[in-house]
């Protein structure tokens, strides 16, 4: 045994190598292979003795017994194994459960909107346009012109619970070929032959809503009701009748030019009891009260009424904070804003307007064509619309599936659908309801309608957060690595410097 060689320093791992393979014939493919090897074997020592991770150093040291080392392997992939686990529970953490929904309590400071009313009136096709249509056209029999009219109509005011309803008789079909109209356009030529009661001429008949003095946006829209009339809501003027079937909005209506207009009413604990009434319909009409924030639903159905009525509400609000829409993602909040609509027939997104995408799918799947009152998307996306003769013998007998729409109903039909909540919504409560006789209404509106009524204000509210940010999904990261590894930022800057630039440098000869 050589004294000596144990008291003198450890040679470096380094010279070691260098010193071993040196007394290896350099020529030939064999000596090119060893000089590689042992480029590569100096360069791993010298990033090994770097300690960039806690523990590696101790893999490049020359003077430890080869069960040390193992020993210390061990170690560091146990370390990586349960660094790599628990940032990836914090990353999945961060991608699912990063919001809450929280409960805020401050209601002196809230602004509360108010419940959102659609109405259908009965009567939609106008005579007078129909007649004027016919007489274009060439159809001049007063008995060709009412069955026109009597099948018009009841296509206008058919929908999922009633299209065995639609009037029709062996003259309906050579009317039709007569005057080329096709499945497809269907709604567009109701929609022509259909005032729009907001627009009127006399203000004192018109479709309106009024609050004390000021007054509230009403839109005539495309419904699953056909077309309705929607006000206080914050989406209808996404989805009038005009823009869903010709493209282009409705002009400016100088009525409201010189008033006071709202989109929506809000109220507040200090404004006491607020009301505004939906005035301007002849009866009989259908009544939906819903979120102003949503459309209505047409699987909550309402009966035909001749009187108005009047709803004393309450509504308990879900909203967002400030920095929710920009920090998060759809999948992270597990909700969708009215911007972020992914559905092929709207360019909106609701939880009831994505159902009603699911029942547009479901008739295409069951029927082979969707109904005439849902706007079809141009080119390849457009879908067959259904005649009428398939709306009365496909439907109906499929009417429960269509109305109380279950996501497992709709699975066992193959066909995968799933609706997102709404980020900001509101749950509207009916509190009292009760009808206000033809006369009474007559002498207060004017007209039939519907009345909304607010008396009582919420004292919670749902308010969704961000509680697992960006930032605290590094903190978390970085916390794991440095707890197992003894890991940074800067740990992590020096093994990329040294796989890039210092191994540029060290093919290069400068060693």
């Amino acid at each position: 045994m050589n004294h000596k060689s144990i008291g003198s320093p450890a040679l470096s791992g380094r010279k070691r190598v260098e010193k071993h393979i040196g007394q290896v014939d350099s020529k030939g493919p064999v000596g090119w292979l060893l000089r590689l090897l042992k480029s590569i074997s100096t360069f791993v020592l010298i990033f090994l003795e770097q300690g960039a991770v806690h523990g590696l150093a101790h893999l490049g040291k020359p003077f430890l017994h080869i069960v040390e080392k193992l020993f210390w392997l061990v170690l560091i992939v146990v370390s990586i194994y349960f660094s790599v686990v628990l940032s990836f529970v914090s990353w999945e953490r961060y991608q699912s459960k990063s919001t809450v929904v929280a409960i805020e309590k401050d209601h002196y400071y809230w602004n509360t909107s108010m419940p959102s009313l659609t109405i259908c009136p009965l009567k939609r096709i106008h005579r007078p346009y129909l007649l004027n249509y016919c007489s274009k056209n060439g159809i001049t029999k007063e008995e060709d012109q009412n069955e026109l009219f009597d099948f018009l109509e009841s296509l206008a005011n058919s929908s999922f619970f009633n299209f065995e309803n639609i009037k029709y008789s062996d003259n309906v079909d050579s009317l039709l070929d007569m005057l080329q109209i096709q499945p497809e356009n269907y709604m567009t030529v109701i929609y022509n032959l259909t005032r729009d009661l907001t627009r009127l001429d006399d203000t004192e008949l018109r479709v309106r809503t009024q609050s004390n003095l000021e007054f509230l946006h009403t839109y005539q829209t495309l419904t699953e009701y056909g077309i309705c009339y929607t006000t206080n809501s914050f989406i209808s003027s996404n989805l009038t009748a005009s823009l869903l079937l010709t493209g282009k909005q409705p002009p400016m209506d100088d009525f409201y030019s010189t008033r006071v207009v709202h989109n929506v009413r809000y109220g507040n604990l200090f404004d006491g009891d607020i009301t505004y009434s939906f005035i301007g319909f002849e009866p009989p009409i259908t009544i939906f009260y819903h979120s102003p924030y949503e459309t209505l639903n047409i699987a909550k159905y309402q009966p035909l009424t001749n009187e108005a009525h009047e709803y004393e509400t309450f509504s308990i609000e879900i909203v967002t904070t400030k920095d929710f829409k920009e920090d998060t993602t759809i999948s992270q909040r597990g909700c969708r804003f009215h911007y972020e609509s992914n559905l092929t027939h709207y360019s909106i997104y609701t939880k009831g307007i994505c159902l009603q995408e699911c029942r547009i799918q479901l008739a295409y799947k069951l029927c082979g064509c969707i109904p005439h009152f849902y706007p079809n998307p141009d080119g390849p996306r457009a879908k067959k619309v259904c005649h009428y003769k398939q709306l009365i013998k496909c439907f109906p007998r499929h009417q429960r599936l269509f109305l109380e729409f279950k996501q497992d109903n709709n699975d066992k039909k193959g066909i995968p659908c799933y609706c997102e909540q709404n980020c900001v919504d509101s749950k509207v409560i009916i509190e009292h309801k009760q009808v206000l006789v033809l006369k009474q209404t007559q002498k207060l509106i004017g007209s039939i309608g519907g009345l909304i009524v607010v008396k009582r204000y919420p004292l919670v509210r749902f308010s969704r957060q961000l509680l697992f940010t960006f930032t605290d999904l590094l903190v978390s990261i970085g916390g794991t690595a440095g707890f197992f590894l003894g890991f940074c930022v800067l740990g992590m800057v020096e093994i990329l410097y040294f796989f890039t630039l210092r191994l540029v440098w060290y093919i290069a000869g400068r060693r």
